[in-house]
């Protein structure tokens, strides 16, 4: 459930999706089960690795400032959004 911004440094608490940015990020999940290799001898798992949607909110003064990104070492983290300016070169 969304708390506040997702920016670590605004503590804007969410109320209501009147201001601000709403992200639905699809994020891989670990399901803490070993690989079939490990558990069965020579036999490969070879299933997808389980997805799940998360939501992040900015809150509107954050929202114009920054976005959204996924890295992955380091899961979503927000960023610099690029202005129209230097877009454009």
């Amino acid at each position: 459930m969304l708390a506040k911004c997702a920016n670590p440094a605004c503590t804007a608490p969410f109320l209501y999706l009147r201001e601000g940015k709403l992200y639905q990020i699809e994020m891989e999940g670990g399901s803490g089960r070993g690989t079939g290799e490990q558990n069965q001898g020579t036999i490969k798992d070879e299933r997808k690795p389980a997805r799940r949607l998360e939501f992040f909110w900015l809150c509107g003064p954050c929202a114009r400032r920054m976005t959204l990104s996924f890295d992955r070492g380091r899961g979503v983290v927000v960023v610099p959004a690029l202005t129209q300016q230097a877009a454009a070169t």
